[in-house]
């Protein structure tokens, strides 16, 4: 995949999303909350105990056979409680579904990134093609005026100042392919591979559209962001189903054997069961006060949803109609603006050929025609980076 000589956008973020360094972090947190979840039906673990019962102070002072007590052998184990064992296992589940949605957050944040750096090299290569044509056209209109100066019809002014032109084309090249360096690096950088690996862009990428999103409400509730809050929202509720568990009770069962120090007594046993009773109003405190904080928390990000699916809806309306106005202003610069000064530079560049117009004109069209395809391109980049903001603000 990385041999390739041309990369188009669709591959460059399949790219990013197989090899991301920031995306993998998620993958595999989701695994590490995932294998909780398997051990969220274990019980606690049985407790051995080993001392001495009824045993006197001198005990081991007397003859074996006058010994009193025993020594006591302990077992016990708590009983899990199948309602709290479904609680916690919905609660562990539902961390890997915010992490998901996390990391859909992420990548949606670097294929944003990576559309605006493509889109960066990509009005960046097609500034150094109109640079390179109008290059050529200066040092064409420069020889032309050398062979005219040879017949005192050009003046040797007119021809240095044609001369610092093409330098400060060949300059604002010179800066273009710099540039055009650092996109490459900063995709490269989100595609995790070696920053310095050349590749082609494709410049052949026709004009690209925004979709109007009518049911804006049903896009932004489809968002990764609003996902996140309703997921986290769902881990409360779910969290506070395991707190509400904390007031049912537990059960416990200790088993004890009693091996007397002496052959005349009878060993012995004793078999207890226990019950807790946590809805005692000193031990409720703490549980009650759990539930009472995560509904405030709960309320909080209701509050949270609502504000960032409000600013969400602005935001994508306004650009809507931004793009909309920076497409048509585009398609005035392409279908009427730049053609006619096209026009008008041709019409100057024809009638100086025919000594009907002066050099300084000619270069004044010219310069204003440059400076339009450059305007153009500018414009151009500015309406990508908005389409790639507004992709971000719609896409899931």
């Amino acid at each position: 995949m990385f041999a390739q000589n041309t990369l188009s956008l669709d591959s460059i973020i399949s790219i990013i999303k197989a090899n991301n360094p920031e995306l993998k972090v998620y993958q595999e947190r989701m695994k590490s909350q995932d294998a909780l979840v398997s051990g969220a039906s274990a019980w606690m673990a049985p407790m051995l105990g080993i001392g001495t019962f009824m045993t006197p102070y001198n005990n081991f002072s007397r003859a074996g056979n006058q010994q009193d007590g025993s020594i006591m052998l302990v077992a016990e184990q708590k009983i899990a409680n199948k309602s709290k064992i479904r609680a916690n296992e919905a609660y562990l589940k539902a961390q890997s579904n915010i992490t998901a949605q996390l990391n859909a957050e992420s990548f949606n944040d670097l294929r944003a990134l990576a559309r605006s750096n493509y889109y960066d090299v990509l009005t960046i290569e097609k500034s150094i093609n109109y640079l390179s044509k109008n290059l050529l056209v200066l040092q064409n209109l420069k020889k032309l005026s050398e062979i005219r100066y040879t017949y005192n019809k050009a003046g040797l002014a007119q021809i240095y100042s044609m001369q610092a032109k093409i330098y400060e084309i060949e300059n604002q090249i010179t800066s273009a392919k710099a540039n055009l360096e650092i996109g490459k690096i900063k995709l490269n950088t989100l595609m995790n591979r070696d920053k310095y690996l050349d590749f082609q862009i494709d410049t052949a990428l026709s004009f690209k559209t925004y979709i109007i999103q009518n049911n804006l409400n049903e896009t932004v509730n489809n968002r990764s962001s609003i996902k996140l809050v309703n997921e986290q929202i769902n881990s409360i509720n779910l969290e506070n189903k395991m707190i509400a568990t904390e007031a049912k009770p537990e059960f416990s069962v200790q088993f004890n054997h009693m091996q007397t120090y002496n052959t005349v007594n009878p060993n012995q046993f004793s078999l207890m069961g226990s019950l807790s009773i946590p809805i005692a109003p000193w031990a409720a405190k703490s549980y009650q006060s759990k539930l009472k904080a995560n509904q405030f928390e709960v309320a909080a990000m209701q509050f949270q949803k609502e504000n960032v699916t409000n600013n969400l809806l602005g935001l994508i309306a306004t650009q809507q109609k931004h793009l909309m106005h920076m497409q048509m202003e585009l398609d005035t610069y392409k279908d009427k603006i730049l053609p006619t000064m096209q026009k008008s530079y041709e019409v100057l560049l024809l009638n100086y050929q025919e000594n009907k117009e002066e050099l300084t004109t000619v270069l004044t069209a010219f310069k204003e025609l440059n400076d339009s395809e450059l305007v153009y391109l500018m414009k151009l980049n500015e309406y990508y980076q908005t389409l790639t903001e507004y992709e971000r603000n719609v896409e899931q």
